[in-house]
This record gives C-alpha cells, sequence and structure tokens, in this order.
C-alpha cells in the first residue's frame, strides 16, 4: 500500500515529469490548475456566489471551503493528490520580501493568517491551503513571487508625510511572467532591459522593471492610481477627508467605494467592460467619456513609470483582464506608443507562472527561500540620513 509521501516517478526521455497543483484564491474566484513540469493538464476557475461567501463572517473562515474546492476539482480531473510533488501558492498578507520561492514555513503562515499587511484578501488563503494539502498528501508547499514582493528603490519609498512610506503592493507574479515571456519571444534576458509592465484589471499596478527589479509602482492594494472598473484611484486628498467626516458614510462603507464600487462602477453601475464597450458603441456619450478618462489616466501612469526609468524603455507590456479590450487598449496607445513598443498579452498568467517558479525549485534551478517575516525595508537608517 503506498503511503503518505511516496511518489509514483515519472521519466520521460531520462527527465522526470513533476506533478504541480497551483492555486490562487481571489475575491469572487478560486483558480485551480495541475501542470506536469510546466505543461498545462487542466486549469479550472471556480466562481462563487455573494450568497456562497456570505455565510462566512471573514475570509479566513473561508480556508477549508476553498482547500475543498481544490481537493474535488484535482479528483473529478482524475488527479492523484499523493502523487503531487508540490502544492505552489500565490502569497498575500505576508511581510514584504524579495522575489523568488519560497517554502511555507510556520512564520508565513502565522503572518498570512494574520493579515500582516493590514488588508484581508482572500490571496492570504493560498499558502494555507498548500500548507493544508500538504499535510494530507505530502509533496512540497511553496509560495512564489507574492504580491508583497518588493524591490522599490528608495527614491519611490518618501511620501509627504515624514515616517509615511509608500509601499509596493504590485501584481508581481502575472507581471514578472508577462515580461519573461516578452523577453522569450524576442530572445533577450529579462535581467538586461528596462520594461514599463501594466497589470490592468479590477484593480491596477503600473511598474518600473529596471534589469529585473521593480524599482516603483503604485500601490495596488491601497487604491493608489489611476481610476479602474472598481476602484477610485488617487484622488485629492482633502476631499477623501471631508467625505470620511461628512456623517454620510462608515468606515466599512467608505473603504467599499473607494476599492470596489468606485470608478467606472460608480460612474456606470457596472464594471463589465463588454457591456460598457457595448454601451459606448450603441452611442452612450457618457460611458464613452468615463472609460476614455481611465484610458487616459493609465496612459499617464505608464508615462510616469517612463519617466523613472529615464526615457530608457525597451517596450510596454500591457496585461491583466481588461487588455482583453481592444477599445481601452486603442485607447490608450495614442498616449504611450511613442515613449516605445507596445505590447498586449491579455489575461492573466499566474497559474502558469506558479508552475514554472515551483518547477525551477523541483530541479533546483530555482533556490528555495527561507520566509522570516524580516520586512525588506525598515525605514531609512537613521546614521545615513542623520534622522
Amino acid at each position: 500500500m503506498k503511503r503518505k509521501g511516496d511518489r509514483d516517478m515519472q521519466i520521460v526521455d531520462g527527465k522526470k515529469i513533476f506533478t504541480i497543483v497551483t492555486i490562487n484564491p481571489g475575491s469572487t474566484s478560486t483558480k485551480i490548475g495541475v501542470y506536469r513540469n510546466d505543461q498545462k493538464v487542466f486549469i479550472e476557475n471556480i466562481y462563487h456566489t455573494k450568497e456562497e461567501l456570505e455565510q462566512f463572517d471573514c475570509v479566513q473562515s473561508q480556508l477549508m471551503y476553498r482547500a475543498k474546492l481544490v481537493e474535488n476539482a484535482c479528483r473529478v480531473n482524475q488527479v492523484d493528490l499523493d502523487d503531487v510533488d508540490s502544492f505552489v501558492a500565490r502569497g498575500g498578507g505576508m511581510a514584504s520580501c524579495v522575489s523568488g520561492v519560497y517554502s511555507v514555513n510556520d512564520q508565513l503562515i502565522y503572518d498570512c493568517q494574520t493579515a500582516r499587511t493590514g488588508v484581508s484578501h482572500p490571496a492570504m488563503l493560498a499558502c494555507q491551503i498548500a500548507r493544508y494539502l500538504e499535510s494530507r498528501y505530502g509533496g512540497r508547499a511553496l509560495v512564489f513571487n507574492p504580491p508583497d514582493v518588493d524591490e522599490f528603490q528608495d527614491l519611490a519609498r518618501i511620501s509627504g508625510i515624514k515616517g509615511m512610506y509608500r509601499d509596493s503592493h504590485v501584481h508581481c507574479l502575472n507581471q514578472k511572467e508577462a515580461a519573461h515571456r516578452y523577453c522569450l519571444e524576442k530572445g533577450i534576458r529579462y535581467e538586461d532591459h528596462n520594461f514599463v509592465v501594466a497589470h490592468i484589471g479590477g484593480g491596477v499596478s503600473f511598474t518600473a522593471h529596471r534589469k529585473g527589479k521593480m524599482i516603483d509602482s503604485n500601490d495596488n492594494l491601497a487604491g493608489d492610481g489611476p481610476m479602474t472598473p472598481t476602484r477610485v484611484g488617487s484622488f485629492p486628498t482633502v476631499k477623501i477627508i471631508k467625505m470620511a467626516y461628512s456623517g454620510k458614510y462608515t468606515y466599512k462603507q467608505m473603504e467599499e467605494l473607494l476599492t470596489r464600487k468606485g470608478g467606472l462602477y460608480s460612474h456606470l453601475g457596472t464594471d463589465d467592460m463588454r457591456e460598457i464597450v457595448c454601451r459606448i458603441r450603441h452611442g452612450d456619450e457618457y460611458a464613452k467619456l468615463c472609460t476614455d478618462a481611465m484610458a487616459y489616466q493609465f496612459g499617464k501612469a505608464i508615462g510616469s513609470c517612463a519617466a523613472a526609468l529615464q526615457g530608457k524603455v525597451e517596450a510596454i507590456i500591457i496585461t491583466g483582464g481588461v487588455a482583453h479590450s481592444t477599445y481601452v487598449i486603442d485607447q490608450i496607445r495614442p498616449y504611450v506608443e511613442w515613449i516605445a513598443p507596445v505590447w498586449v498579452l491579455p489575461g492573466e498568467y499566474e497559474l502558469a507562472a506558479l508552475a514554472r517558479g515551483a518547477w525551477q525549485a523541483l530541479t533546483g534551478e530555482a533556490e528555495v527561500l527561507e520566509y522570516t517575516g524580516d520586512p525588506v525595508f525598515k525605514g531609512f537608517h537613521a546614521a545615513r540620513y542623520g534622522l
């Protein structure tokens, strides 16, 4: 009888074939993928209704509900979980860290359970699901390029309030994957060139990549940057203060407005880009004005990243769900294509990126890092800056 942790080793043409399960929980869905090395076996995106999620009093209480969905999806697709070599998760809720592959240890689990970033998001369940599956079936629980990766240059950290710093919260996993795919197609190395990578979806991150490092970006987690289909984006601070102290809104209502019911949703009552573009095609002038304004803000954000790179940009790479909209892309192009060639990679490639990271770790090509909970940035050194 096969014991937990025993593996049926598969070798093809002298090469070990690893089975990898990828896990990416989001606000309204749980994305699951199974790969043999970097080759997809299946991907399933399980959507959760509002009613399903309302039975849970907080994000953390969704853990076993989502973990069982991963188990069931694998079984339905005839994946023997006892033969899985790695359960690899998108991170979330961790202290700021360098990019790479991390072993899921107790400190990482604790930080995600307690939402160390201060924002509770289903992404923080990913590593906990991986740890649960590892404990039941063996394999190895890993995290790769979490959204908490911090590669900022010091210039990007300073805010207008002493002691309050700009944080790095970027769609690291998909951004770096999109950049790697561009480099693979062009036959160049990511570490040798500069890129502006824009992930545009419900949330957005516009990032300056300088020779393999993400040196500056808007704070996607905190709602910084342009307006989006669901988010207000950067806004005059005094106006936000007046709203918050007007007595018309609770904290929860303000947070919901700024992060989930702002942007195009606030203006048009929907965040569905297909519906919005359809309305534009049928003559809805206000829908056009608001969507064009969003694209205009996207263009300005790309330009600011180009400035951070001093104009030395190999390519502008646009990815994420909204990149499927040719209307939005066509509106962005005139603002930015004079800077560098625009390369569009619609959608998200996070599951494929997770599989690639785990595969490289399993083969020894990538070092597996130990998460300590010690943040990359702790403030500026007093002696150096005379603070």
